[in-house]
């Protein structure tokens, strides 16, 4: 095994740590590579290296880099370094081009990102398959744009603000043709004319977001699904406001369903409208084979789905916001109060129950069903341990059937970390768990 070696001068602070095959390089102020363009420019990142950036302002040209290696982490250290483009880019594409595949990008904030043909992105990926983490984009042409390259894209913990030329053809983040895209506890809100999400993946995984336009944005789509895909959307909070350009929150296929699947499953999630105009909760393109819409809450005025579904079941609808239920509404907090028409109105029986909710911002916690029946919605009342505490009893059966007629009670099983779960069966013979005391 090679042993680690470190380059260190009198004059400069350790920036260049090898172990094995992979090196660490340090990007800042008093270093040998100062900005991240400096490094770029030396032209020395080979692949799996990890490159890590303090936390300051780098503007104009220090901003920039192409990262053309598979498999980095590039990671801000010492708080979120912020890439500021200034009228400034590189390859005629925006602040960062991911060339390499796989790379991984970690705690550091873009903005400004403008070329002369309007799409200018915070970070463009040109390789295959990337993931970001914990990133912060704002004020750009587009906050991330991806090509077609293929591959799974995830993106989680990061806040989209202000993106946008704002001719509704950039967005706050477009993803292209990619294989997966997965978006989870991130905060997409204020797209300028462009859409708060827009994806054209062969299969979308959309879970406990906040996408919003709130008082004030004027986006199109909260999410643009264009050309449709294997697409599961759980647990978000969704709020069109009263300036959103397009008159739909969600359109699936609107562009021609063009993948392999088209399935659609909606499930869980909290939607307000606000646009007076009018609106349309969910909108399906002709051609879906599948769609099912359940547990969700539809809160203000307006057509809940456009298009044929195969299931629609068990979705709290209500034009009168305020007869939801919800904390703070206008504080844009979508849990629900003790008096909720909400609480226990949904359905056990879908193939993804949510095991989480949006905190907010950009966090998440475990989500529990209480009282047997999920609620309606991203949020559950009165998560926690179910009071019902099982009989212990030991029983024998050579032949036949055992019958629990008491809704209370059931086959109880222990996880292997000592946590107890009791298995609840819906009306329609669906079977989910519920957790208890083992005491």
């Amino acid at each position: 095994m090679n042993s680690a070696c470190c380059l260190l001068t009198t004059l400069f602070l350790l920036v260049i740590c090898t172990t094995g095959q992979s090196t660490t390089y340090s990007v800042g102020p008093g270093l040998i590579y100062p900005t991240p363009n400096a490094l770029y420019t030396a032209d020395i990142v080979t692949a799996g290296d990890t490159i890590l950036i303090s936390a300051r302002d780098y503007v104009g040209q220090e901003a920039l880099a192409v990262w053309k290696e598979d498999n980095l982490v590039i990671r801000g250290v010492g708080g979120r370094p912020h890439l500021i483009a200034d009228g400034q880019y590189i390859w005629g594409k925006g602040i960062w081009v991911l060339f390499g595949n796989d790379i991984t990008v970690e705690d550091i904030e873009f903005s400004g990102a403008t070329v002369p043909d309007q799409n200018g992105a915070g970070i463009r990926l040109d390789g295959i398959g990337m993931t970001i983490r914990r990133c912060y984009f704002h004020d750009n042409e587009n906050g991330i744009l991806t090509g077609s390259g293929g591959g799974e894209v995830l993106i989680e913990y990061s806040e989209f603000a202000f993106n946008g030329f704002g001719d509704g053809q950039s967005h706050n983040l477009y993803v292209n043709n990619v294989d997966r895209f997965t978006f989870q506890y991130n905060y997409s809100h204020h797209a300028k004319i462009g859409h708060n999400l827009k994806t054209r993946a062969a299969e979308n995984i959309i879970m406990y977001n906040r996408i919003m336009d709130e008082n004030s944005g004027n986006s199109s789509r909260l999410i643009d699904l264009s050309n449709g895909g294997l697409t599961t959307i759980v647990g978000n909070l969704f709020m069109q406001g009263p300036n959103a350009e397009n008159n739909n929150l969600i359109g699936y296929g609107l562009e021609g369903l063009t993948k392999p699947v088209s399935e659609l499953y909606v499930y869980n999630n909290s939607m307000v409208n606000k646009r007076v105009a009018s609106c349309i909760f969910v909108q399906i393109a002709s051609g879906t084979s599948r769609a099912e819409v359940v547990n969700n809450i539809f809160a203000g005025t307006g057509t809940v789905i456009d298009g044929n579904v195969t299931i629609n079941s068990q979705n709290y609808i209500n034009p009168s916001i305020a007869a939801v239920g919800f904390v703070n509404e206008p504080g844009y907090d979508y849990q629900l109060t003790a008096s909720s028409p909400a609480v226990d109105y949904g359905s056990n029986s879908i193939s993804t129950l949510p095991t989480q909710s949006y905190v907010h911002p950009v966090q998440s916690t475990s989500r529990t069903t209480s009282n047997f029946i999920i609620d309606a919605g991203a949020y559950e009342y009165d998560q926690g341990t179910d009071v019902s505490t099982p009989i212990k009893a030991e029983i024998t059966v050579e032949s036949g059937d055992i019958l629990v007629e008491d809704q209370n009670y059931g086959l109880v099983l222990k996880s292997m970390d000592g946590k107890c779960f009791r298995l609840v069966v819906s009306s329609t013979g669906g079977l989910s768990t519920v957790e208890i005391s083992c005491q």
